[in-house]
C-alpha cells in the first residue's frame, strides 16, 4: 500500500462520530455545527463500545468517518473501521476533542475547526497501527507507574488540568511503585528478564505523556522504551517528561521491533491502551504496516528525526 494524494478522495458520503463526554464534554455543539455544514452525518455515541460499533456500522457504507474526542474515542472509532474490514476504503477524520489530544498532535491536527479543514483538503497518508492481544491501537501501550498513575488519576483534576494531571499524579505514585517482574521477548527471540517501572510501546511519534521520545508511524516497527528502575524519577526537580526521552541513561532502554511479547509475572498489571486502562498478565504486540488511511496535517512528518 503506497502513500499518495491520488488515492481515492473526499467522496459524499461522510459520517462523524462524536462522543459528547471527552476532554471537557464542552466541544458538542461546535463539532454538530462544523460537521454538518460540511455534509456529514453526525452520530453520538453514549459508551465506549457504541463508539466501535457505530463505527463498524457505518464503515462500509461511507467514504469518510471521522471521530470527534480524544484518544480513546478515536482509537475505537478505528477498532470499528477495523471490525468491518473497511480500512483499505474508509478515509478515517480525527477531530481533537479530548483531555490530551496525543495522537491528533502527532499527525499534525491541532483543533476542531482545523480538523475539519485537513479532513476535506489534507495530504492523505498510510500509517502503520498496532495490534495488542487482537486489539488496535493507535499511539501507545503503557504498563507499570504511568498506566497506574492513569488508572489512579482523578476525573476532576483531568477536567481542571488536561494531560498535566497525568504527570502530576504520576509523580505522586512514583514513590510507592516496587516494578514489576517481566519478561520481554523480541521478534527476533532476544529475550530480557526485568523489574521495570515503565514499559512504554509506541505506534505513534510521541508517547502519552510528551516528553522528546518520538516514533516513526509508516515504519512497520514498534518504538519500545523500558525504564528498569523507578529511581530515575526520584527527583522532582527532572522532569518525568524529559526523563522518557533520554537515550542515555542506563536505566532506559529504547530498541525498535515488528514484534513483541511481554510477560508479566505474578498477578496481572494495570495496562492503558490509549488511554483505555485494562488487567492482563501478557501483551502480545505486533504491527500491521500502513494499514489506517487518514488526511494529516502541515506538521506531520513522515520520517521523523528519532
Amino acid at each position: 500500500m503506497t502513500n499518495s494524494a491520488a488515492q481515492p478522495g473526499y467522496g459524499d458520503r461522510r459520517v462523524l462520530i462524536l462522543n459528547p463526554e471527552s476532554g471537557s464534554a464542552d466541544h458538542g455543539q461546535r463539532v454538530r455545527s462544523l460537521a454538518r455544514e460540511r455534509g456529514f452525518d453526525v452520530r453520538i455515541t453514549e459508551s465506549a463500545e457504541d463508539i466501535v460499533e457505530t463505527a463498524a456500522d457505518a464503515a462500509p457504507t461511507v467514504d469518510v468517518l471521522a471521530a470527534a474526542g480524544g484518544d480513546g474515542t478515536i482509537t475505537r472509532a478505528a477498532r470499528g473501521i477495523d471490525r468491518a474490514d473497511a480500512l483499505d476504503d474508509t478515509l478515517f477524520g480525527v477531530v481533537p476533542a479530548g483531555t490530551g489530544n496525543n495522537f491528533a498532535e502527532n499527525i499534525g491536527v491541532v483543533n476542531i475547526d482545523e480538523a475539519f479543514e485537513i479532513i476535506a483538503s489534507g495530504e492523505r497518508r498510510r500509517i502503520d497501527i498496532g495490534i495488542v492481544n487482537d486489539e488496535p491501537f493507535l499511539n501507545s501501550v503503557v504498563t507499570g507507574l504511568t498506566a497506574e498513575s492513569s488508572a489512579n488519576t482523578d476525573p476532576a483534576a483531568k477536567e481542571r488540568w488536561g494531560v498535566l494531571a497525568y504527570v502530576i499524579q504520576t509523580l505522586q505514585t512514583a514513590a510507592e511503585f516496587a516494578g514489576l517482574e517481566m519478561t520481554i521477548r523480541q521478534e527476533d527471540e532476544t529475550i530480557r528478564d526485568v523489574t521495570a517501572s515503565i514499559v512504554l510501546v509506541g505506534n505513534g511519534r510521541r508517547f502519552p505523556l510528551g516528553g522528546e521520545s518520538q516514533a516513526d508511524m509508516e515504519d512497520g516497527l514498534l518504538d519500545v522504551t523500558v525504564i528498569k528502575d523507578a529511581s530515575v524519577l526520584e527527583h522532582v526537580g527532572e522532569s518525568l517528561l524529559s526523563r522518557l526521552g533520554e537515550r542515555t541513561n542506563e536505566n532506559v532502554e529504547r530498541f525498535k521491533t515488528p514484534e513483541l511479547e511481554v510477560r508479566i509475572e505474578g498477578k496481572p498489571d494495570s495496562i492503558s491502551i490509549d488511554g483505555e486502562i485494562l488487567t492482563a498478565p501478557t501483551l502480545a504486540l505486533h504491527v500491521r504496516e500502513k494499514t489506517l488511511w487518514l488526511p494529516v496535517g502541515d506538521e506531520y512528518e513522515p520520517e521523523p528525526d528519532v
